[in-house]
């Protein structure tokens, strides 16, 4: 395979310094072929030099990662985010089933993410449409955020909305649909609470179900306290558990 041209986005000289010597003892099949500390700058060298990879930072002066993407209207590279840690851009990358390092960036975390990289350039796996889903997601304005799951050799974009409820599976989730399209994910519980951090329709009610309130039919105030979903499966609610679930169904 031939060396895979990138580029280095970042405001900071000294993050830049640190992933390229990096990447020379991690990634020897990536090229490092321009750095750029701004958005216009990383927009002009892109053109020029038609890399196949960005490390792109978040947040810079003068706009940010996600303002770089949204300059075309077919992204012609892949893509690796590198960013001190911000859970609400952290929350939409996962949502999208993209790669991010966070700083201070760990070898072996880049590693992972330049050979997962490697793989997409080599196999021609085109991730135009998780990257545009990833800007949806950030738009306040676009109300159908959509999530990527990884099913077999395929990513699907799906609806949020037509989620009805997530159960934990050992280490795996079981995602119900209200199409009644059933999905095994090799995700834990967790990772879909914290994607869903930002959401007002979803709710854990206990240690091996989250549910979407959109989707409810009817639920009981009572001890125990049963929730039943639109498709007729009843869930009891954690005592734990109780006043937070019935605080979300109130709002």
């Amino acid at each position: 395979m031939e060396k895979v041209k990138s580029i280095v986005v970042d405001d900071e000289r000294n993050s830049r310094t640190i992933l390229t010597t990096l990447l020379k003892e991690v990634g020897p099949e990536i090229e490092v072929v321009g750095e750029a500390q701004g958005v216009d700058e990383a927009y002009r060298l892109i053109n020029e030099l038609h890399p196949q990879l960005v490390f792109l930072d978040i947040q810079m002066p003068g706009g940010n990662g996600f303002t770089l993407l949204r300059m075309w209207k077919e992204i012609p590279f892949d893509v690796i985010f590198v960013t001190a840690f911000d859970q609400y851009a952290l929350n939409a990358i996962k949502y999208s089933a993209l790669d991010y390092l966070l700083k201070p960036v760990e070898r072996q975390d880049l590693k992972l993410a330049v050979d997962k990289a490697l793989r997409n350039i080599q196999f021609r796996l085109n991730r135009q449409q998780q990257i545009v889903a990833l800007l949806n997601n950030l738009d306040p304005k676009v109300e159908d955020k959509r999530i990527a799951l990884h099913v077999h050799d395929k990513v699907k974009l799906i609806n949020v909305n037509l989620i009805a409820y997530i159960e934990a599976d050992d280490s795996y989730c079981k995602i119900k649909l209200v199409t009644n399209e059933n999905y095994t994910i090799a995700k834990l519980l967790k990772d879909f609470e914290e994607m869903f951090s930002n959401s007002c329709d979803f709710v854990r009610i206990h240690k091996s179900c989250m549910i979407n309130v959109k989707h409810i039919k009817e639920y009981t105030k009572g001890e125990p306290c049963v929730i039943e979903m639109r498709d007729g499966r009843q869930f009891e609610v954690s005592r734990r558990k109780k006043q937070e679930v019935l605080e979300k169904l109130k709002n």
